[in-house]
């Protein structure tokens, strides 16, 4: 089964906590792992405070999206 998303600028904080209850992880768990794959240290608050001001880098975004799963698509709108 193919899951496909659409991720939206105004809603994307709780689009990406959607996911993450979805695949049975806590945003704590998700930065933990983001910080051990990825060799960083930044934090939680850190991290809520970029999705809750809408400054989260497309780098960042994608560590958070490969930590769930997920990988981005572009596709041609219509």
């Amino acid at each position: 089964m193919v899951r496909e998303y659409k991720l939206e600028t105004n809603n994307l904080r709780n689009q990406l906590k959607s996911l993450a209850v979805m695949e049975k992880m806590s945003l704590t768990k998700l930065k933990i792992l983001i910080n051990e794959k990825y060799d960083k240290t930044d934090t939680l608050e850190n991290l809520t405070n970029k999705l809750r001001n809408k400054t989260v880098k497309a780098t960042e975004l994608f560590e958070i999206l490969d930590i769930l799963g997920y990988e981005v698509i572009l596709r041609r709108k219509f």
